[in-house]
């Protein structure tokens, strides 16, 4: 039997207890700013990673289908009306299979139109709303050429130069508030008490950027993350549209609160003719009663209201139920 010192018992006992110390406010924070910058690196390239594959399975998705869609054309000397309503053939299975496969990557499956005697197609397919930088940051295009890509926000797709970035001009207009005496769309605008002229505006405001989905034919959802589509408006010399911009900022605010985003820009007038006419023929509209050509000469000042919604109209029908209340609004201070 071993007999310890009460002495030494007790150094062993300081001893122990020592060595059971936790960690010292310093060595948490290191380790802590250690874990923080391993996630800062590593969560972004994993998404990243991640984004790069689910866009590769989208384009091997349509890759499937272009191959089997010119099987269809080969059998029936035509491509299918609607690619999301096929029959029960080899070909078109796999092309609804394909689908699917697009539509579990988070990918839109809607955007299909052909041309002429259905003898071409195009397939659009952009990360399904609110998935932007998550499902991809691209969208591709399949026609029976191939598949391209583009940075996604369409705006190639409609004729739109870089200059225009994001923003599809799809009507326009001229002369929203023309003169100083309130004429133009925006009548008896002087007229009004302040607060009146916000409320009517922001009415007329509001019922054009819900029509401008059903002027792309409801091709173009003007999400949040998506691109912004817009009206034109061309002025005149000698029109004055003060009253109008000095109400801007208000406006904007109130479009704001009703998930309307708003930007105003000016644009070159020649150039603002030849992008809508690209978007139009685009979008399969003839124009050819338009003088594109004369605007520059005509018109002094072309502005360009680009709309990004919360809440973007798909149809008609979602569209006249949306502007009711607007509409009462507007008409509540309009003037024929």
């Amino acid at each position: 039997m071993v007999l310890i010192k009460e002495k030494d018992k007790n150094k062993h006992m300081i001893k122990m207890k020592r060595n059971k110390r936790g960690f010292t406010l310093g060595e948490m924070v290191v380790t802590v700013a250690i874990i923080g910058t391993i996630t800062a690196v590593s969560v972004p390239n994993y998404m990243r990673v991640k984004m790069q594959v689910n866009m590769e399975m989208v384009k091997q998705h349509l890759k499937t289908i272009g191959t089997h869609m010119n099987d269809v054309y080969n059998r029936n000397k035509q491509f299918p009306q609607d690619i999301n309503r096929l029959g029960s053939s080899g070909e078109e299975v796999a092309i609804t299979a394909s689908l699917f496969g697009i539509n579990r990557r988070e990918y839109t499956t809607d955007g299909y139109t052909t041309g002429p005697n259905l003898s071409t197609f195009q397939f659009r397919t952009c990360p399904q709303a609110g998935r932007w930088g998550i499902a991809g940051d691209r969208c591709f295009t399949l026609t029976p050429l191939g598949i391209t890509e583009d940075s996604g926000n369409g705006a190639a797709a409609f004729g739109v130069g870089a200059s225009w970035g994001n923003s599809i001009p799809v009507y326009i207009i001229s002369g929203i508030n023309a003169s100083a005496s309130g004429g133009g769309l925006l009548k008896n605008l002087a007229d009004l008490t302040n607060a009146e002229q916000i409320e009517y505006a922001a009415a007329w405001l509001e019922i054009t950027a819900l029509q401008l989905n059903g002027k792309s034919d409801y091709k173009i959802q003007n999400t949040l993350d998506g691109p912004a589509l817009s009206f034109i408006d061309f002025k005149q010399p000698g029109q004055n549209s003060k009253l109008f911009d000095a109400l801007l900022p208000s406006l904007i605010e109130t479009l704001k609160a009703k998930g309307i985003y708003l930007t105003v820009k000016e644009r070159p007038v020649a150039d603002a003719g030849t992008t809508y006419s690209a978007v139009q023929k685009a979008l399969g509209r003839n124009i050819g009663f338009v003088n594109v050509s004369s605007y520059a000469s005509y018109y002094s000042q072309a502005r360009e209201f680009s709309f990004q919604l919360a809440q973007p109209v798909k149809n008609k029908a979602e569209y006249r139920a949306r502007i009711a209340s607007a509409s009462q609004t507007f008409f509540k201070y309009y003037i024929l």
